[in-house]
């Protein structure tokens, strides 16, 4: 049984869904479509023995493993910029064999999640819109959201680069700033220097509520990854069942509003079909995270996320359509500064605490022989 269906009830539409996801692609209809896709697997198959020939090499020179390589004397000096070498060749030789041996498995995931779409009204694309930096999953950053954003259209200047490339999308409907609806593979993108996310790759749902909400996190118990970024704080308790399965958190000062939205049915709905995933309401967005993002996820994973997209669609949809926040300036189509986002975890008293224990480590000897000396 999945775990979607062990509430005990039988959703027959999400049983229909299932259903039509297909169940196999043959490899035959894979070389139909894109026989391209073959040719390439074979020249990865041939990148193989290069790339672990290159693996043999660096070993070598920087273990003596395998073997123990004697170089010459006019080029030992170079010994370690050779292993530089020859250890970033075997890595991008076994990314790029790899890349290329997955072109088939690729494509018949590709014409499974075509099929399906098809069957629902929903157009797939092998890279989809990015999703725009907004919220923690989509890793926007601590700062951001907290001055006044000026509405959609406005002349905004140029949109925040997206961290995360979308792949293997399923998309319906277009809106300002991309698809109204949209389920995808997310994979980080961004440089070292850019905000990250909770994680570096998940499935996600992204869908569009009436209005922009307040900013809510609903963090899978059973995940246990947000808690981290943030301050226990803004924790707040619900009834029923759901402060088992669910960590809830809302800014300060929107604890009412939170409970206004997360009415018993949208609560219900979270519990019996979304109790395995991240949610964030974030700006006018609901965004849910599935850890289950690899191929083999696909036939569960996307019937039950655009099951989820209609039920939670209509129930958190028909709360946000009559919610208001008094404290905005204009309260029926704005949330005030103070619930768009909800604030961080320090990093300060984590950087401290790494800091002294370095000091002591580094204090000890002296310590110990200052001690040593006057005993």
């Amino acid at each position: 049984m999945e775990y979607w269906a062990d509430t005990g009830g039988t959703d027959h539409r999400l049983e229909q869904y299932r259903a039509d996801f297909p169940a196999r692609v043959r490899w035959s209809e894979v070389r139909e479509e894109d026989p391209e896709a073959f040719r390439s697997a074979a020249q990865g198959a041939l990148l193989v023995p290069a790339a672990l020939l290159a693996v043999v090499a660096w070993t070598s020179v920087s273990f003596e493993l395998p073997v123990a390589v004697m170089l010459p004397e006019w080029i030992d000096w170079a010994r370690g910029f050779l292993t530089v070498v020859l250890f970033f060749a075997a890595f991008g030789l076994g990314v790029f064999a790899w890349s290329l041996l997955s072109m088939p498995s690729d494509s018949r995931r590709a014409i499974a999640l075509r099929r399906f779409g098809e069957r629902h009204g929903l157009g797939y694309q092998r890279l989809g819109v990015a999703p725009e930096p907004l919220g923690l999953l989509f890793a926007e950053g601590p700062t951001a959201g907290r001055a006044r954003r000026p509405r959609r259209g406005a002349d905004q200047g140029p949109p925040a680069a997206s961290r995360f490339r979308a792949e293997f999308a399923l998309t319906r409907g277009e809106r300002f700033g991309g698809p109204a609806l949209q389920i995808a593979v997310a994979t980080y993108a961004g440089g070292k220097n850019d905000s990250k996310g909770a994680r570096n790759a998940f499935r996600f749902l992204a869908t569009r509520m009436p209005r922009t909400l307040p900013h809510l996190m609903i963090d899978s118990l059973r995940n246990g990854r947000l808690r981290t970024l943030l301050p226990g704080t803004q924790r707040i308790s619900l009834e029923g069942d759901v402060d088992r399965h669910f960590a809830v958190y809302a800014p300060p000062g929107y604890e009412r509003d939170a409970l206004q939205l997360l009415t018993p049915d949208v609560l219900v709905c979270l519990l019996e079909y979304g109790r395995h995933w991240d949610i964030e309401v974030v700006e006018d967005r609901v965004v849910v995270a599935s850890t289950r993002f690899r191929r083999r996820f696909d036939r569960t994973e996307v019937p039950a996320l655009l099951r989820f997209s209609e039920l939670i669609g209509a129930e958190l949809g028909h709360q946000a359509a009559t919610y208001t926040d008094p404290r905005a300036a204009a309260p029926r189509r704005e949330v005030a500064v103070a619930g768009r986002r909800l604030r961080r975890r320090s990093g300060a008293w984590t950087a401290a605490i790494i800091a002294a224990v370095v000091a002591a480590m580094l204090a000890f000897p002296h310590v110990l022989g200052w001690v040593l000396d006057n005993t």
